[in-house]
């Protein structure tokens, strides 16, 4: 269908540019290794890359938590330098050598490989990283979150309209969660089902871009083409008086706006 085809690719921008890179700097933290020299090369990371990488090489010549902490910032320093296939190697082979680490730890690790294979275009390798996080603590919405936006990446709308559903059975006003969960019903044919979930998201954050994207998609599926501007109107409006002009679904917005 022409709406399908037109719509995807704003979707997989929005969810490629604003969703998958927060998760990566977010969890960059949270690897527990040896405090002062992880510490050092994880801060090294912004500013050089590739010190930052030589340092992780020395860190990993080491037993233990130093070796550990190698390998986590060594894949923090490689998604930096934009080789984001090796990160993700090296993100999901820390998260199978931490035998000892708690479920939690272990599954924070594997969503990193996950968020790293996906911005590598490997959305496999990426689904089972996500599979590994979410088999340690299967009570975490985020996991599932993460694995639904993965799914919509590679065209799977049924499996990430699944894991939106559990993401929000665990955490019912999950913003992400909902707007996946409303580009799959829209996806899939379902644009009234697609439209109780964005509205809830544009309810929850009435000046999120992505809600107002997303509902004005929906309302286009349903053919109300003044409801859809509306919103992407004021996606625009939102965008221009923030300065964020060039966010991803400022631009999608603008871009259907002059259709």
């Amino acid at each position: 269908m022409k709406n399908q085809s037109m719509q995807r690719p704003a979707f997989g921008l929005l969810l490629a540019s604003v969703l998958l890179l927060a998760p990566v700097a977010a969890r960059a933290q949270e690897t527990q290794a040896s405090p002062e020299n992880y510490e050092a090369c994880v801060a090294l990371v912004e500013s050089d890359a590739s010190a930052a990488l030589g340092m992780a090489k020395s860190l990993k010549a080491q037993r233990g938590e130093a070796e550990a902490g190698g390998t986590h910032c060594e894949a923090l320093a490689l998604m930096k330098l934009g080789r984001a296939a090796e990160a993700g190697d090296a993100f999901f082979d820390l998260a199978e050598r931490l035998l000892r680490a708690d479920d939690a730890l272990r599954s924070d690790v594997y969503a990193q490989a996950g968020d790293a294979w996906v911005l590598a275009g490997e959305f496999k390798p990426a689904i089972r990283a996500y599979d590994n996080a979410i088999a340690r603590t299967p009570d975490s919405a985020t996991f599932y979150e993460g694995r639904a936006r993965v799914k919509g990446l590679a065209g799977e709308w049924e499996g990430a309209r699944d894991d939106a559903a559990e993401a929000l059975a665990l955490e019912p006003n999950f913003p992400a969660a909902l707007l996946i969960r409303a580009a799959a019903n829209r996806t899939l044919g379902y644009p009234r089902a697609a439209l109780v979930d964005a509205n809830n998201a544009v309810s929850l954050n009435p000046h999120n871009l992505g809600a107002l994207l997303e509902r004005g998609l929906v309302h286009k599926a349903l053919g109300d083409t003044p409801a859809a501007w509306a919103d992407w109107s004021a996606a625009v409006k939102y965008a221009k008086a923030t300065g964020n002009e060039n966010d991803p679904a400022a631009l999608a917005a603008a871009h259907y706006l002059s259709q």
